[in-house]
């Protein structure tokens, strides 16, 4: 498999950074994971958004998913165009906010809406995909990705949860949130991780590798790096662009 950073910051982005938004690439299936301000472009960068095969939204605070509004317009025309035969299956929590209603009323024939929930499974061809509800506040859902060869978890947003740890155990790449440093811990309840907790988890779960993300814009991307612990495990930030291939 391989994954593609499209954006890493949140709740906004930055001059130089989207917020969340992954392409997860196996064979030829194209998964575009959350889809937060800026990622569109940076997805047009890889491939046309027209071809992916699928669209999984781990929840809809407004960092993870609104450029899925100004992307209905270009796949509605790519269909009408010819260039997709079929409407795109995006799958995201039914979770009656008001988020969702606008979704609903914006978006058309364009997108086929699929509600997740944690007993939801996907089988798409070769991927298996599975739900564990997230310490957040807004209902929300870690992803995981298995190919039968490769297994790959997200996070998502959320505060610590042991459950997770089982959810992620053994994976290959674990792509973790890390929104706070140590000095603005205090926000954890707010459902996120630090920065050492991002880590703690991946060591904890035996992970392969973890690959941190979903940083405040207003932090240096050093300051981040330098509270990352020492660990046996492999652990780095994600970096806008940047393939990791596991």
């Amino acid at each position: 498999m391989k994954l593609t950073v499209l954006g890493n910051r949140s709740p906004y982005p930055t001059k130089d950074a989207a917020c969340s938004g992954y392409l997860l690439q196996s064979g030829e299936q194209k998964i575009l994971i959350d889809v937060g301000p800026g990622t569109l472009s940076n997805l047009q960068q890889i491939i046309p958004f027209y071809q992916l095969d699928a669209i999984i939204i781990s929840h809809l605070h407004q960092d993870h998913c609104l450029d899925l509004l100004p992307m209905h317009y270009g796949m509605a025309k790519s269909i009408e165009q010819g260039k997709r035969e079929e409407a795109l299956a995006v799958y995201l929590p039914f979770d009656g906010g008001d988020e969702l209603q606008f979704i609903q009323a914006k978006v058309g024939d364009e997108f086929h809406l699929q509600q997740i929930t944690q007993e939801t499974e996907l089988k798409l061809e070769n991927l298996k995909v599975s739900f564990q509800r997230s310490n957040h506040p807004k209902e929300c859902y870690a992803i995981k990705v298995d190919d039968g060869a490769k297994q790959f978890v997200y996070t998502a947003d959320t505060g610590w949860d042991e459950s997770l740890v089982e959810f992620a155990m053994n994976v290959d790449l674990l792509l973790a949130e890390a929104s706070l440093l140590e000095k603005d811990s205090q926000y954890t309840k707010a459902g996120h991780l630090t920065v050492k907790q991002a880590t703690q988890l991946g060591i904890e779960a035996q992970v392969g590798k973890v690959l941190l993300t979903h940083f405040w814009p207003e932090y240096e991307q050093s300051q981040v790096a330098a509270e990352i612990p020492e660990a046996e495990i492999e652990v780095e930030l994600a970096r806008v662009l940047e393939e990791y291939s596991f």
